[in-house]
C-alpha cells in the first residue's frame, strides 16, 4: 500500500510520544485535509490528546464510534497507516507538514483560478472581483508557511537508520534489477541518472528492459515519457521483450497462433497498471504536471524516465547549449521537489573521431550541464556495431553490449558486459560470470582524461 502525504501526517502523529503528539497535531490544520477520513482522524487525535488521553487504535476507534464518524473501511485504513508509516518518515515530520500545506495551497489556487476564469467568461466581468482573486492567489503563493527544516541531528538519525537497513540487506533506494549492477548502483529519491548513447546503441531497448525489471518483476510504478515513439510502439516492444517474440513479427502480422495466445495471456497481467506511458512532445512543465497527477494516485511513483532528454521542448528559444542546460536544471528541480528519481536517456553525437567509439564523459560537454546535474552518468556501447568481432581476450562480441558507469557519486564505476537482443528490445545479464568490471575501470578513467579512482569528479 502506498501512502499519500496526509496518510503520513496521521501516521507520524500516531507514532509519536504523547507529549510530541500534541505538539505535532497543533501544527496541522484541519482545512489542509481533503477527505472526511483524514479530517475525522485528525479531530479524534486532537481531542484525545488535549484531554490527556493516549491516541492509540482503541481510543481513536472509541472516539469515532461515539461521535458517529466511523465508516466502512476506517479501522482497516487506520491500522494500515499505523503500522505502515516507516520510522524515517517521523524524522522528516517538518517536511511532511510543509507538503501537506503545499497540497492544500494548490487546491485553493485551483479554486481561485476557476473563479477567475468563470468571471472572465461572464457577460459582464467584474474587474474588482478578478483583481481581488488575483491578489489572493499572489498572497497565498508568497506566504511563507514553511516549518523549520530538518536539523543536523535529524539527518544523523536518518543516516544511522539507513545504515541499519542496509546491514539487514534492505536497499536504501531503487535497484535496477540486473545482477551485474546489484550493490554498485542504487537510485535514491533525489538522484538523476543519465544513460547516454550514440544512435543505434539500443537506448530505448535498455529502457524497455528496465521497465520489465521494475514493473513486471519488482511491482514498482514507472512513468515513461516517450518523446519520439508512439504509445503503441512502446507497448509492442514491451510485449516483444517479455514474450521473446521478435517485434517485427508482431509489426508485420507474422505471429503464429501460439505466439498470439502468449500475447493474449500477457494482456491480462496486473503489472500493466504499474506502467504509465506519455508520448508526444513535452516541456518540463508538462512532465511535472503529469507526474504530480500520477503520483497522487494510491500507488505513487517509484521512478520516471525520459526518452530522451534533448527531445524535451525548450520553454523559450535560446542557443542549444543554454536550452539543454535549462532542461537539465528543470529535471533536477522536479526530482528534488517531488522526491522521485529520474532516469533520462541522452543522445550522443555519431562523431567518433574525437573521443573514440566507446563514449565517455567528454561526449556530454556540448550538451549543456547534463553531467553536473546528474548523480550517475552511464553510457551504452555495442562494439559489434563498429565491426569489432572480439575483445582483448579473443572472446566474441556478437550479441554483447557494454553498460558503462562513468560517474557515480555513491558507488563504483566501470564497464559491465551485458547480452543484447535488439529484435526483442533486451539488455540482460550475461549467463556467465562478468569479468569486465574491474578490468575496464582504468580504461574509463583514461578515456575521461582523469586518474584512476572510484568516482569521477565533476
Amino acid at each position: 500500500m502506498k501512502y499519500n502525504i496526509f496518510d503520513k501526517a496521521i501516521g507520524i502523529a500516531l507514532n509519536l510520544s504523547q507529549k510530541k503528539q500534541s505538539e505535532f497535531i497543533n501544527l496541522l490544520d484541519e482545512n489542509w485535509f481533503q477527505s472526511n477520513f483524514h479530517k475525522n482522524i485528525y479531530q479524534s487525535i486532537k481531542e484525545i490528546s488535549e484531554n490527556g488521553g493516549v491516541c492509540d487504535l482503541i481510543n481513536i476507534t472509541t472516539w469515532l464510534r461515539e461521535n458517529n464518524r466511523i465508516e466502512k473501511d476506517t479501522i482497516y485504513k487506520l491500522s494500515m497507516i499505523l503500522t505502515g508509516v516507516e520510522f524515517h518518515e517521523t524524522l522528516n515530520k517538518e517536511g511532511v507538514l510543509n507538503e501537506c500545506y503545499y497540497k492544500h495551497s494548490i487546491r485553493k489556487v485551483l479554486l481561485m483560478l476557476q473563479n477567475i476564469n468563470s468571471e472572465m467568461q461572464s457577460a459582464d466581468p467584474r474587474s474588482n472581483f478578478i483583481l481581488e482573486e488575483v491578489s489572493k492567489v499572489k498572497d497565498l503563493l508568497s506566504t511563507n508557511k514553511s516549518i523549520k527544516e530538518t536539523t543536523n541531528l535529524d539527518s544523523i538519525k536518518e543516516v544511522l537508520f539507513k545504515h541499519d537497513q542496509a546491514k539487514l540487506g534492505i536497499p536504501l533506494g531503487l535497484e535496477l534489477g540486473w545482477r551485474v549492477l546489484k550493490g554498485n548502483l542504487i537510485l535514491e529519491k533525489d538522484d538523476v541518472m543519465i544513460v547516454g548513447g550514440r544512435p543505434a546503441m539500443g537506448k530505448t531497448a535498455w529502457a524497455i528492459s528496465l521497465i520489465r525489471n521494475l514493473c513486471f518483476n519488482e511491482n514498482k510504478v514507472v512513468v515513461f515519457y516517450s518523446l519520439e515513439m508512439a504509445h503503441d510502439r512502446i507497448i509492442r516492444r514491451m510485449i516483444s521483450n517479455i514474450t521473446g517474440i521478435d517485434s517485427n513479427k508482431i509489426k508485420y502480422g507474422e505471429c503464429s497462433d501460439n505466439e498470439i495466445n502468449q500475447i493474449q495471456a500477457l494482456k491480462n497481467s496486473k503489472a500493466w497498471s504499474n506502467l504509465i506511458v506519455f508520448d508526444g512532445s513535452h516541456t518540463t512543465k508538462d512532465i511535472e504536471s503529469k507526474l504530480q497527477t500520477v503520483n497522487n494516485r494510491d500507488k505513487g511513483v517509484d521512478l520516471f524516465m525520459i526518452d530522451y532528454l534533448q527531445k524535451i521542448m525548450p520553454s523559450k528559444s535560446e542557443n542549444r547549449y543554454q536550452e539543454v542546460t535549462k532542461i537539465s536544471n528543470d529535471v533536477k528541480r522536479i526530482v528534488m521537489a517531488h522526491r522521485i528519481p529520474c532516469i533520462a536517456l541522452a543522445q550522443l553525437s555519431r562523431d567518433v573521431g574525437r573521443s573514440g567509439k566507446r563514449p565517455s564523459l567528454p561526449d556530454l560537454k556540448e550538451s549543456g550541464e547534463i553531467e553536473q546535474d546528474a548523480s550517475i552518468v552511464s553510457f551504452l556501447h555495442r562494439p559489434e556495431y563498429y565491426g569489432e568481432e572480439t575483445d582483448d581476450q579473443g572472446n566474441s562480441l556478437e550479441g554483447f553490449g557494454e553498460f558503462i558507469v562513468a560517474k557515480n557519486r555513491d558507488g563504483s564505476i566501470g564497464i559491465n558486459k551485458m547480452e543484447v537482443k535488439l529484435a526483442t528490445s533486451e539488455w540482460n545479464d550475461t549467463t556467465t560470470e562478468n569479468p569486465f568490471y574491474q578490468e575496464q575501470e582504468e580504461k574509463i578513467n583514461y578515456s575521461a582524461g582523469m586518474k584512476q579512482s572510484t568516482e569521477i569528479p565533476f
